[in-house]
């Protein structure tokens, strides 16, 4: 019995630690902001005071009215709300702070002279989290403070990480099953005819270099939120025949007409294998999907002002109105089967999304019921005349 409960402190003193590390290595360098409302100056000038030992970025609002005027041009992270104040009194503005999906998981601590049980109860009921009587102490303030901005921040990177392992699944669900669904492909073709395996030596190498490059992708998008990607010169022109090649069974498959537009090569800064594999390969990847058989494809690259801009145009099934708005949303969680049955994990264009933001880059999508085109806008740097 002493033993498990030795066992049980070790492990509980282990946690402990690595609780500790998390939080210094993920909240420390965070700065809060915290709104305080309050129809009396004084009162949000002494909750203030109190605070600074927190290191928090302060708002103000002396009305409910004022505060969700704040709320919608700031972001926020907790409240202090004051209960009895005019034209909007605390526990109607919390009701409404509630209903709004972008506010309703901001901590609100009820900050008031209204002491009864009824109105403690009252301002739980209205959404509140906490609730602080005034006169009150102002390390309990800083503590409760503390804690829910701790639970909040905590929360706020479990999100984050259940955002990045839906990316990474599909990384793994997707762009590298194109390279494993490539090498088995040819395979299948060499084993037709063995005298021609010489032929897909090249094709084979190539896929499974692919594949492993991928993994490198993985390994380094689970560092993106410490370390940023590094980035470098790419031609375009390459990563898209890289792309072709490597998806040139599926397009025999579907019998898709390719028409290239590829006057000039054009470098762009970005990070070769993620803009191959899971930028350029994913929006292939659903012009083809979407495409139906013996449809054109048009691939176009061109300088647009001070851009480089990369346009993918398919004349597929297009995008339902009621998706576009939300195509960049990972947890939306949408996906639509292909023209010919193709499933799709719903997670590539908010990983392009994001690959493209983390270049300095931007994505535009059109579509109707004539197809969709997809607009890659790079920064411009020198490009190359001709092809080499």
């Amino acid at each position: 019995m002493l033993l498990k409960v030795l066992i049980s402190l070790k492990l509980l003193i282990y946690l402990q630690f690595w609780i500790t590390i998390f939080r210094k290595r993920h909240t420390m360098n965070k700065r809060n902001t915290i709104l305080i409302v309050d129809d009396i100056p004084q009162n949000i000038q002494l909750a203030a005071q109190h605070l600074k030992s927190l290191n928090l970025k302060l708002l103000y609002a002396t009305s409910g009215k004022k505060a969700l005027q704040l709320l919608t041009k700031n972001g926020v992270d907790l409240i202090l709300l004051d209960v009895m104040m005019p034209e909007l009194n605390g526990y109607d503005c919390c009701r409404q702070i509630r209903t709004n999906p972008q506010w309703r998981d901001i901590p609100v601590i009820f900050l008031t002279a209204r002491n009864e049980v009824n109105d403690i109860i009252k301002g739980f009921e209205a959404g509140g989290s906490d609730y602080i009587t005034k006169p009150f102490y102002g390390q309990e303030l800083v503590a409760r403070v503390r804690t829910h901005l701790d639970l909040k921040n905590h929360r706020d990177l479990l999100e984050r990480r259940e955002v990045q392992l839906k990316e990474l699944l599909h990384i793994l669900s997707h762009d590298l099953r194109n390279s494993l669904s490539g090498i088995t492909m040819t395979m299948d073709l060499a084993e037709i005819e063995k005298a021609e395996l010489e032929r897909y030596r090249g094709r084979l190498r190539d896929l499974s270099t692919n594949g492993l490059d991928i993994l490198d992708l993985v390994r380094t998008m689970l560092l993106l939120e410490e370390k940023p990607l590094q980035l470098n010169p790419v031609l375009l022109n390459d990563c898209i025949h890289h792309c072709l090649h490597l998806l040139s069974t599926k397009i025999k498959e579907k019998k898709i007409n390719i028409v290239l537009d590829l006057k000039n090569d054009y470098r762009v800064m970005a990070e070769e294998t993620s803009l191959i594999n899971s930028v350029v390969m994913n929006i292939l990847t659903n012009a083809l999907k979407f495409s139906y058989s013996g449809g054109t494809v048009r691939i176009n690259l061109k300088e647009n002002k001070d851009k480089i801009e990369l346009i993918v145009m398919d004349e597929g099934t297009g995008i339902p109105d009621t998706l576009l708005p939300h195509l960049f949303d990972v947890r939306k969680g949408h996906s639509l089967r292909g023209t010919e049955g193709e499933k799709g994990s719903g997670f590539g264009l908010p990983l392009v999304k994001k690959f493209m933001t983390a270049y300095g880059a931007e994505l535009q999508v059109e579509s109707s019921e004539a197809g969709t085109a997809i607009h890659l806008l790079f920064p411009a740097i020198d490009p190359l005349q001709g092809s080499e």
